[in-house]
């Protein structure tokens, strides 16, 4: 299959295809003798893996360390990332809670704040500022 089937099979540009492939992540798709590449469906998949490798939260320079030299998943490297991924996530999720916690504050106080009438000073808003985790 020609580049642009292969970017219709996986879901993935051909601008990002030929990257892959410029930084060794993607094997070249052989050229044929009209100079067009051509891809099988191996490299669907491994456009596949690719993609779900990223929205796990791999980076394209982590993807590589994922396979032993003979292309082999190197299975207690993936289990160490995938723990610290899910590290990461939780941790973020703490920090969004807090977040909308802080925001759902905020609007109680300036809701009760202006429907009588009141404003915010200056003093109470550094006071909220200061309160804040950046």
């Amino acid at each position: 299959m020609k580049i642009g089937e292969l970017a219709k099979q996986s879901g993935t540009a051909a601008s990002t295809i030929r990257y892959y492939e410029s930084i060794g992540l993607l094997p070249a798709g052989v050229r044929s003798s009209n100079g067009y590449r051509q891809y099988t469906a191996n490299s669907v998949e491994q456009l596949k893996i690719i993609k779900f490798a990223q929205s796990l939260g791999f980076s394209l320079e982590e993807i590589p360390s994922l396979r032993k030299p003979n292309e082999e998943l190197e299975h207690n490297a993936i289990i160490e990332r995938l723990k610290q991924k899910q590290h990461e996530a939780n941790a973020l999720i703490k920090q969004l809670q807090r977040k909308s916690e802080r925001i759902g504050s905020l609007i109680t106080l300036l809701d009760t704040s202006w429907s009588n009438g009141g404003c915010i000073g200056n003093e109470k808003i550094n006071e909220l500022l200061n309160e804040l985790e950046y």
